[in-house]
């Protein structure tokens, strides 16, 4: 019987942490020691993250082991994943490789087959956010998003974020309930 070996490839995304407000040497070096030789710290806008470049068989078991590397660190927890599925219409253009001005067209139906994502948030406000995710699914099945690995790494991301969202802020024993009070009959409504 012949054993397959899986290739390895280099994936690239970073973990937003908490936990930590600066970066120190001590962080750096339990960082380094955790096993993320791989990774840059970075700070921005008073976020701490690391940029991964992680070398693993998929983009699902690199995410894996670098959040378990991490979270090997006393105190810090991995709050999401970057590249984030809330996208503004230029990041839209950015990651397509395409111009706004393009995206523009597609969103008001002057290209396209006038069926464009609707924004998730921003109706009321100067920007639009988008999922990522939706926008990513559009593009690839209408033709202009060619790599069809930024779906499919979009899709992945986030799930992981869904799922770190509901770890960070659980349904636990401190969660507000009083808050859902009128949300059954609400819900009954939508769904029937």
């Amino acid at each position: 019987m012949e054993l397959k070996v899986s290739k390895l490839k280099t994936f690239n995304f970073s973990l937003v942490l908490n936990g930590v407000n600066k970066i120190t040497t001590k962080l750096e070096d339990n960082v380094y020691n955790a096993g993320c030789n791989d990774a840059i710290l970075h700070s921005k806008n008073g976020t701490i993250y690391l940029g991964f470049d992680r070398e693993e068989t998929s983009l699902k078991n690199a995410i894996i082991s670098a959040i378990l590397d991490v979270e090997s660190i006393k105190n810090i927890v991995v709050t999401s994943i970057e590249p984030a599925d809330y996208v503004t219409v230029a990041e839209i253009a950015r990651r397509a490789n395409v111009t706004r001005e393009y995206i523009r067209q597609l969103i008001n139906g002057a290209r396209g087959k006038g069926t464009f994502p609707r924004p998730k948030a921003g109706a009321i406000s100067k920007t639009l956010i988008y999922s990522w995710y939706e926008v990513s699914t559009w593009l690839t099945n209408n033709g202009t998003l060619k790599d069809r690995d930024k779906h499919r790494l979009a899709f992945i991301i986030k799930r992981f974020n869904d799922a770190l969202d509901v770890r960070v802020h659980p349904w636990g024993a401190n969660f507000p309930i009083h808050l859902l009070e009128d949300l059954n009959e609400a819900y009954k409504v939508l769904v029937g």
